[in-house]
Parts: structure tokens; sequence; C-alpha cells
């Protein structure tokens, strides 16, 4: 029968017994012990006291998280969240995947690198906050069928210039769609983004996925969405009018209306932060195109269904176009009566200034002194593209006063484009898909 288990009061009673005076084989007897086991005992006490003979956890060890792999790949991802402190853990493995100098060797998984960052460089994670409210679900229910998109402004860079940044997400295909840096540096400070830098990201994303959404959502800035005090449509949603997008706003001052293109901001921001990346607009630019190229190919998401795969793996249907689109195209594909039809389901109310005019989209129209300081509506007529300037008294029908033609909103304003002359047409599409009937 082997011998028992001491209990941590027996051990040390066997070192105290031992230093008052009795020998080890009387202790043994006393206990019902054999000598051996007493003598053991006792030499530990003798050598370390007696908080040495506490109980000890047997086997190796333990040598730190990812001690059970190779030297190379501890020191290479430390020095990888070191210099990239913003990447998260799932990143880094990315980058790890490209060392030729890891080529072989076992990596670890994501949980277990983001433990031995907590335990050897904690002051590398950022703890961030938490919305306190839950945003609300996204209204897309396919690919390319929505795009996000937002600005990302002060971005401070190492040559000392600003930029913002114009980003575009695909919620429900978790892809970042398109990100543009601008320069926005000003004697004084920094401007904002013109809406003409928002069309080019906004080309630069329908060129690339070769295709266009249905519907581009934004917030409420003055640069998107027009003066918040004036109904009037911006030039941002007369221009994607023209290419039949409807362009929807989140609701005044929610940002989390929009969660996805608001953790883009994060997730890219996270990915360019080392100093090479922000030295100068050059690499700042570069560095966005890369990431967001690893993102989309490799990165393994967790957004949208994504469990863990790289978006475009995730979702292959990210490659096949909604709206087929090409940048010569463009010109066809812009339809001026879809603005006009647009502009004619507002209604504007006016105020006559004293010189009998007044203004939309900044260009002033008369409409007589006889009506000045009255306040009259202005409706579109769709068909001839004239303004219909409208007055109605308490009780009584609406009476037209006069009819002026549209000035100012053209083709060559949105687009940015000459007007093909004559009207170009649009070359024949292979098409994939069986067409319904």
């Amino acid at each position: 029968m082997g011998q028992r288990k001491l209990s941590q009061i027996e051990i040390e009673q066997i070192y105290l017994q031992k230093q008052e005076g009795f020998s080890l084989g009387e202790i043994a007897e006393k206990k019902g012990l054999s000598y051996a086991c007493v003598r053991k005992w006792w030499r530990r006490g003798k050598k370390e006291g007696i908080n040495g003979l506490k109980e000890r956890k047997r086997g190796r060890p333990k040598g730190g998280y990812l001690s059970h792999f190779a030297t190379g790949v501890q020191q290479i991802s430390l020095e990888l969240k070191r210099v990239h402190k913003r990447w998260g853990a799932n990143r880094v493995l990315v980058e790890m995947n490209t060392q030729p100098n890891l080529e072989g060797f076992k990596l670890p998984s994501r949980s277990c690198l983001y433990t031995y960052f907590h335990q050897r460089c904690p002051e590398c994670l950022n703890v961030w906050t938490k919305h306190k409210e839950v945003p609300q679900p996204s209204q897309a229910k396919s690919v390319h069928e929505m795009w996000q998109l937002d600005h990302q402004e002060g971005h401070r860079l190492g040559d000392g210039s600003i930029a913002t940044v114009c980003n575009i997400r695909d919620p429900y295909g978790a892809v970042m769609i398109a990100s543009q840096a601008f320069e926005v540096k000003t004697e004084q400070r920094w401007r904002k983004l013109t809406w003409q830098e928002v069309r080019q990201t906004l080309r630069a994303g329908f060129a690339e996925w070769h295709t266009l959404p249905d519907i581009v959502q934004t917030d409420n800035e003055m640069g998107l969405g027009g003066n918040p005090n004036d109904p009037f449509p911006s030039w941002l949603s007369l221009y994607l009018a023209g290419l039949r997008i409807k362009h929807t706003f989140i609701r005044p001052h929610r940002p989390t209306d929009q969660p996805q293109i608001e953790r883009n901001h994060r997730t890219l921001d996270g990915f360019t932060e080392d100093k090479h990346s922000r030295q100068n607009m050059e690499n700042f630019k570069m560095a966005l195109d890369r990431e967001r190229l690893i993102y989309n190919h490799q990165f393994p998401a967790r957004a949208s269904d994504c469990a863990g795969l790289p978006p475009l793996q995730a979702h292959p249907a990210l490659l096949k176009p909604l709206r087929p689109f090409e940048p010569e195209w463009e010109s066809s594909l812009f339809d001026m009566q879809s603005v006009f039809d647009f502009l004619a389901t507002f209604t504007f109310d006016r105020k006559v200034n004293r010189n009998g005019q007044v203004t939309l989209k900044g260009i002033h129209y008369t409409v007589g002194l006889a009506h000045k300081e009255k306040q009259i509506k202005v409706r579109l007529d769709a068909k001839t593209q004239h303004w219909i300037f409208l007055i109605s008294n308490p009780g009584e029908p609406e009476q037209e006063l006069r009819r002026q033609p549209l000035l100012g909103i053209t083709f060559t304003e949105l687009t940015g484009l000459e007007y093909p002359n004559p009207p170009q047409t649009l070359p024949p599409i292979q098409l994939t898909l069986p067409l319904a009937v």
C-alpha cells in the first residue's frame, strides 16, 4: 500500500518537532510514517525553511504564453505589436503570415496572441469606449445595395500636413469600398472636404468595383446633406440622383445609425498609425490602399457573418456588379431627367426679398416687386425644367405668379464632365446570369 498524502499541517509538524529535539525515528513512529518520508521533509525544511515546505505544483514551470512556439514567432509578434500599437491580434497574424523568416513555423491563435500581448506589452493595448445605445440594424439585404460614406478628420502627418479621409463601406458585405485622403491644411487651421472630393471618392469606388450601388447613406453634414435650414437637395444628392442612386441620411447626431462605417474608421486608422505611414501624404495614401486591400482579401473579419473569413471570401457576390459601371460610361449613365424628376418631388418655401427676388441654389430669380416680403412656394416642372412660383392666401387655392427656366443645375456642374455631343451609347454588356423574363 502506498504512502498516504500528508496535509500541510503534518509536514510542518515534522519540521517543528525535529527542531524541538525529537529524532526522525520517533517522529516516524508517532505519526505512523516511514522513516524516509520524515527524513525527506526534514531535509527540505532544513534547507529552505518552513516556507519551503509549502505544496508545489508538479511538472515543468510555466514559461509564459507562446513558450511552446519558436523564439522568432514570439519576437516578431511582439515587434509588430510595439511598432503598430493599434493593430489587433488578427492584423498581426496576417502580417506574420507574410514574413519569410516565419515560413514553416506554427503560429499562435488570435486569443493566445492577445493574451501574450497583455502579458508582455500591456501599454500597447487600447481600451475603447463602447456605445451606450444599441445601433439600429442595417437596412441592406444584399451586397452593393447600400454603401455608407463618412469622413474622418484631423490626421496630422509627420511633414506637418493635415489629412481628412473619406471612407466608403458596404455594411452587408463588410468590405472597404474606397478610402481617399485629402490635404486640408489652410493658413489658419484646416478645411472641410468639398462635395467634388466626395464625388471623386465615390467614382473611385464605382470604378474599382465596376458597379453602382442602389443607395448611398451619409450623415447630415452640410457638405453631404446641404443646408439643414433649407430642404433644397445638396449637390451630392443631385449628382447621385442623376445616376439613379438614392441618397439617404442617418438621424441627426446619431452616428450609431451607421456603426459599420464608424468601425471602418477605427480599423483603418489603427492599421496606418505607424510613423512611416504617417510620414507624409504620399505614404499615407499608399498605406490606406495597402491596408484596405489586405483587409478585403486577407483579414479574418467577424463583421456581417464573415465568421473569421476575409470579406471577399465570405461574400463572393461582391465581385459581381449590381449595376455595371465603367468610368467611360458615366456620361451615358448619367440622366439629367432623373435629376429633374427628383427635384420635382420638393416644394420650397421662400420669402421674396425687398428687390422682388428669391434664391434657389445660389441663383436669384425675379418674382416682382409687387410680391416683396411675401411668403411663396416654389416647385419644379420636371417636363419643361421651369420653376413655378406660387402664392396662396388663407382659404384660397394656390395662384401661379410666374415661371422661369431652371438655371445653374447642369450636366457639367453636377458631373464635372463635358456633355457628350452626340450622346454616347453604352457598349453591349456580357451578362453571366440569365435574365428574368
